[in-house]
């Protein structure tokens, strides 16, 4: 079977690069082949190579032949003659006057040619378009290197362009493509020859090299369990740190590194995330305790063990330790001293305060404070305690702790407040008013902290919209629709009391107008659909109103669940007629009891004390339950009657019969709104 390979060699990637290259270069590539690639691509990457491989490829494409039609014959022939026209088209089409056929046009007969078009070769596509389509991969920074203009993230090394083992010759960036790759960096950087990619990986593999992204990734998961165990302890893995760690090495070699265990006085959160995001370290816990001990996924196979080891630590020790003196210089002052420079940082720029100058930190966090206080009933918070925690929630921000790890906003602050004594509840608050930083993060677990983290993004998302600074497409520099999850988020968490997005504005003493509210009500629509639950029922629940974010969630999942299990499908069916019919002939509900044995027959009666005997002060799970109950009784009515009967009284009872269930479950759902499959 044919095989197309392409593999690019570059300076090493940023880690966040590698994913999306690989993909854009498979993109490319199947653009530019088209049907002559009918399989999907094989894709690797590491941070100094990007490859696909198209296996199956078609050598040429397909002749066709095709008659193309030209101007009316009264036009291309003069007294039997071929005229200027005549000539004209047989030489744009390569034939001869004499082969000009003729063919029907729309008025009248016209001057045709026969010509075969495909059997464009593979090696000429790919020789001809290569370049463009490897420098045309869609990204938002690139460089320049030497005296070339091409732009690529990275100054590209070489092009290995091989076609059933045969180098395809074209030039990418004014270097010749080429037949041979190479190994790791350090240890292989000597060329070896390529013809397939099997032969490719197995090349590599012996020089140090790990091609494969979810290879390199379980690689690594194996080597950091192995490691913990031996050290008698337990690894952390961040999802998020191992993809990128995967994506920094291309032969991972995990070892142990140590730091002073006296630093570990240090707050823990201080500790983790500088291990993480500044040098890529796993931290090792034990017993649910941090270690002085962390694991470092090296990208040298055959170095020195233990000097890499030393190294490391080395670096990470000095970084632990400016942070143990930022912290003991911040301690010297409360954490109120501190926030007095509050006065001094600008919060939004667009957002004017009542002196018509930018809004300040300190401004910001008097805002936040008093809607926090302001929204302590409805999370059943101490509404003194929220509003101490408040008046410091941003206090931390001047430190120098904050300065150097500005990730620790926050958890700064409460560990300030507890060195200061200011109490549990609100030291915890103070950090946790910044809960969910994002899509899945934890949420708070106090009462307090909740009242404030609504009242940051609430009082967020008022003074944006006012300012008019809503995100337009993909364009949301403020965080918005981050903001507007954390609302979502908070609402459903338990801590809060079931009320409505405009109620909580209002509470929080916040215009909260239209606009805000129905933002705020399409990040949670999106959220529910995100979880799986059909588009068209979110619709339907949600346009049945509910006043509280906790009911309509409710609804919306419960909803989904009968989706889940194949339910759905009948009850859409059912009640969507229902609802359509109701529609489509509106009139006043009836009162069930007003639809007496006079005016309906006996599978109306049936279907009546069916829906008079389900109790009205069901909660939305037992209303659905009654809903799905009730199908099968609503089916066997339309088997059983023909709605829109001629005789204006019946059809009027029966249609009044249909707005009585439509009225009686309105309140789950517009099942009009709901899809036809």
């Amino acid at each position: 079977m044919a095989e197309l390979f392409i593999e690019i060699g570059t300076e090493e990637l940023p880690a966040r690069f590698v994913g999306p290259m690989s993909e854009g270069l498979a993109a490319a590539l199947a653009k530019l082949l088209g049907p002559l690639a009918p399989m999907t691509p094989r894709v690797w990457a590491t941070p100094r190579r990007i490859a696909v491989a198209f296996d199956g490829v078609v050598a040429e494409t397909e002749k066709v032949e095709k008659l193309v039609t030209g101007p009316p014959v009264s036009v291309a022939y003069r007294d039997g003659q071929p005229g200027p026209a005549a000539m004209a088209f047989a030489a744009k089409f390569g034939v001869s006057v004499e082969a000009l056929e003729r063919a029907p046009g729309p008025k009248g007969e016209v001057i045709a040619a026969r010509r075969l078009e495909g059997g464009e070769r593979l090696v000429d596509i790919v020789a001809a378009g290569l370049e463009a389509a490897i420098l045309g991969i869609p990204f938002k920074k690139t460089m320049r290197w030497g005296a070339r203009r091409e732009q690529f993230p990275r100054p590209i090394r070489y092009v290995c362009a091989v076609l059933d083992g045969e180098r395809v010759a074209t030039t990418v960036a004014g270097d010749p493509t080429v037949s041979t790759s190479v190994g790791h960096w350090l240890w292989h950087p000597e060329p070896f020859a390529v013809t397939r990619s099997d032969a490719w990986v197995a090349e590599l593999q012996a020089r140090f090299v790990e091609p494969g992204i979810d290879a390199r990734r379980e690689r690594i998961a194996r080597q950091l369990a192995v490691v913990a165990q031996q050290e008698g302890a337990d690894v952390r893995i961040d999802a998020a740190l191992l993809d990128e760690v995967t994506n920094l090495v291309e032969w991972p070699t995990s070892l142990v590194g140590e730091f002073d265990a006296g630093l570990l006085g240090l707050p823990e959160r201080l500790l983790v995330e500088s291990m993480k995001v500044n040098q890529r370290y796993f931290p090792l816990y034990r017993d649910g305790r941090l270690l002085n001990r962390f694991v470092i996924v090296s990208n040298n196979p055959r170095g020195d063990a233990a000097l890499i080891a030393t190294g490391n630590a080395r670096v990470l020790a000095a970084r632990f330790h400016d942070a143990k003196f930022f912290f003991s210089e911040d301690a010297k002052r409360p954490l109120a001293q501190h926030g007095a420079r509050l006065g001094g940082m600008i919060w939004l720029r667009e957002v004017k305060g009542p002196n018509g100058r930018p809004l300040t930190m300190s401004e910001r966090q008097a805002a936040v404070a008093a809607a926090g206080e302001r929204l302590a009933g409805v999370c059943g918070a101490n509404p003194g305690a929220t509003l101490e925690a408040g008046l410091l929630c941003k206090s931390d921000l001047p430190t120098l702790m904050v300065g150097e790890f500005p990730e620790l906003q926050g958890h700064v602050g409460r560990k300030l407040a507890e060195a200061e004594g200011l109490g549990a509840e609100v030291a915890l608050a103070i950090e946790e008013h910044y809960h969910p930083r994002f899509t899945g993060d934890e949420i708070p677990t106090t009462h307090s902290g909740t009242a404030l983290a609504l009242a940051e993004r609430l009082t967020l998302l008022d003074a944006a919209f006012a300012a008019g600074l809503q995100p337009k497409g993909g364009a949301d520099h403020l965080g918005l629709r981050r903001a507007a999850n954390g609302v979502v988020a908070l609402a459903l968490g338990g801590l809060v009391a079931p009320v409505s997005a405009a109620t909580l504005f209002e509470i929080a003493d916040c215009a909260g107008g239209a606009e805000v509210c129905d933002f705020v009500l399409a990040r949670m629509r999106a959220s529910i659909t995100e979880e799986g639950v059909p588009t068209d029922v979110v619709e339907a629940v949600f346009s049945a109103g509910g006043d509280t974010l906790v009911d309509r969630a409710a609804r919306a999942r419960a909803f989904g669940a009968l989706a889940a299990d194949g339910r759905m499908g009948a009850i859409r069916a059912t009640f969507r007629r229902v609802a359509g019919l109701v529609k489509q002939n509106p009139g006043a509900a009836l009162a069930l009891d007003e639809l007496d044995g006079a005016s309906i027959e006996e599978a109306g009666r049936a279907l009546r004390d069916a829906v008079s005997a389900i109790p009205a002060t069901l909660d939305p799970d037992g209303q659905l339950a009654a809903l799905v109950a009730l199908r099968p009784q609503v089916d066997a009515y339309f088997d059983a009657v023909m709605v829109m009967a001629d005789d204006p009284a019946l059809r009027a009872a029966r249609l009044g019969l249909l707005r009585a269930i439509v009225a009686r479950f309105s309140s789950l759902a517009d099942f009009s709104k709901l899809s036809t499959s």
